[in-house]
């Protein structure tokens, strides 16, 4: 039976350069918060942003004004399972940790 290949984890390189082009974005975020005067816009062009680096994600944070923002953006049933499953594996860690249980890094990889 033939090996699976092993996936290439990103290489420091990259990582550095993908954290860069979201750090830029957020700067220019930043820069044009004053152009979104409805969540539905901000919605979308953030979701435009993540859907050129990312298949299926969940995105829950705030806007400026305070408001909470979620986005859930999956294609598949399957895509939609594993992000549910990714989901309750972060909730259970963030629990434990505030129980003192799981004392470790700020996210999940």
């Amino acid at each position: 039976m033939p090996e699976k290949p092993e996936e290439d984890p990103i290489s420091q390189e990259e990582d550095d350069e993908l954290r860069e082009m979201v750090e830029r974005a957020l700067k220019q975020s930043i820069k044009d918060k004053k152009v979104f005067k409805r969540r539905q816009d901000l919605a979308q062009r953030i979701s435009n942003i993540i859907a050129e680096y990312l298949d299926s994600y969940i995105l829950l944070g705030f806007d400026f004004q305070g408001r909470h923002l979620d986005i859930k953006s999956a294609t598949t049933p399957q895509q939609m399972e594993a992000l549910n499953s990714f989901l309750l594996k972060y909730f259970a860690s963030e629990v434990q940790s505030i129980k003192g249980l799981n004392p470790g890094p700020d996210e999940i990889l």
